[in-house]
């Protein structure tokens, strides 16, 4: 009996040992498995964006709507898969022909911060960002308040706004390639006259290089 259990006891510990060297063996052949390794964004693995588009907006204000297209440019670096921090630059301005003043106008950078939706082999990404937009601001008087009356001097009916705004961000991406992506964006900025709201609110496509 006493050599009955020693025989059982050592083929149990081998058995448990082939099934650890088994286990370690399928784990190592798992990690270097090319279909598990995850690609790296861009060019260089970096994750940073070079972004140029175009958009078109509208503002609201107590005084009525103005449409424009615009510009824009923006930098982006990847904090990881799922976060980056954007800066991106606007110019808009729309002139009133019958007053010659701009009805509104933008000049301004908007660094702040993406949440991204997507892994690393998923094709497409659905982003929200929140930002702070610092620059020069303006609007007519017309378009701050319905009750102001057009001016001879058209310089007087200018009014500038608070330099700074918050602005929210929903994008979709679509990466076309490790190093290339698409994007379709909208965002929603109040920038403040006179303290008055104005609503600006922008759709742009844009293409990123990303190295």
């Amino acid at each position: 009996m006493r050599r009955g259990d020693r025989l059982g006891k050592a083929l149990l510990l081998s058995l448990s040992c082939a099934a650890l060297l088994l286990l370690s063996s399928s784990a190592r052949a798992d990690d270097e498995d090319p279909r598990r390794l995850k690609p790296k964004y861009g060019l260089f693995g970096t994750g940073f964006h070079i972004e140029a588009g175009a958009g078109v907006y509208q503002v609201l204000g107590q005084g009525g709507f103005v449409p424009g297209i615009y510009p824009r440019a923006a930098l982006e670096l990847h904090l990881g898969p799922h976060f980056s921090i954007p800066v991106v630059a606007r110019f808009q301005t729309a002139v009133d022909p019958s007053a010659g003043a701009p009805d509104f106008a933008q000049l301004s950078i908007a660094p702040g911060l993406n949440f991204r939706l997507r892994e690393l082999d998923w094709p497409v990404a659905l982003v929200f960002g929140a930002a702070v937009r610092v620059g020069r601001f303006s609007a007519s008087q017309e378009l701050v308040d319905a009750k102001v009356e057009a001016a001879d001097d058209a310089g007087a009916q200018e009014a500038l706004g608070f330099p700074l705004a918050p602005e929210a961000t929903v994008k979709l991406e679509w990466w076309i390639a490790s190093a290339f992506v698409a994007k379709i964006s909208a965002t929603y900025a109040p920038v403040f006259v006179n303290k008055q709201p104005i609503h600006n609110i922008e759709e742009a496509l844009a293409v990123a290089l990303v190295f």
